[in-house]
């Protein structure tokens, strides 16, 4: 229930940032963040999947957050959702360079893979990197957006949408090329019994 509560703050990141301005020095918002991500971080299941490099996540978001917290900066709070999304970028890119993909580890929890099915999650992860890549360009522009709520829509709302979507439309083609293979094994083992 704990963990829960932490990932559920962590979320509404954009909506704390941007309300908890009005009211509050973007120092002491950062403060608050930074112990609520290392005390997410501390609390964490023991049981988790093991994605390498995963620290790269606590270390570039403690850095952005102690910056803020120094410089008593708005601007840098803003920067989350960009370095996050990087993060995520560096690992899943690195998974590709020297494999296996994250998208394979998360699998492999659940399925055996076969070449196809490590070829799918390859694929996957390359799709990953480009959202990635094109969610820290949008959020980086909502920083610089004259109207705030553009900032806060985008990051509090639409790009969770979009990740959601994402992981959706990822799963209902992944279930049609896994039928797609499962047929194609039958049809191949039925044409060596004639």
């Amino acid at each position: 229930m704990k963990n829960a509560l932490l990932a559920l703050l962590l979320i509404t990141y954009p909506v704390a940032v941007y309300f908890g301005l009005q009211y509050i020095e973007p120092g002491i918002l950062a403060a608050f963040f930074a112990i609520l991500f290392i005390v997410r971080h501390l609390n964490s299941p023991g049981k988790r999947v093991t994605i390498p490099h995963a620290n790269i996540v606590l270390v570039t978001v403690l850095s952005l957050l102690t910056f803020s917290m120094v410089a008593n900066s708005a601007l840098a709070l803003k920067f989350y959702p960009v370095v996050m999304s990087l993060s995520f970028l560096a690992i899943f890119g690195y998974s590709l360079y020297k494999p296996p993909s994250v998208v394979e580890i998360i699998a492999r929890l659940r399925e055996e893979l076969d070449e196809h099915g490590v070829a799918y999650t390859r694929r996957v992860t390359q799709v990953w990197c480009g959202f990635f890549i094109l969610n820290a360009l949008i959020a980086t522009g909502t920083i610089f957006h004259e109207n705030e709520q553009v900032w806060l829509v985008y990051n509090g709302l639409i790009s969770y949408v979009l990740m959601g979507l994402l992981m959706a439309g990822e799963f209902g083609v992944r279930f049609v090329v896994t039928k797609r293979n499962l047929a194609n094994k039958t049809s191949k083992s039925i044409d060596r019994c004639k």
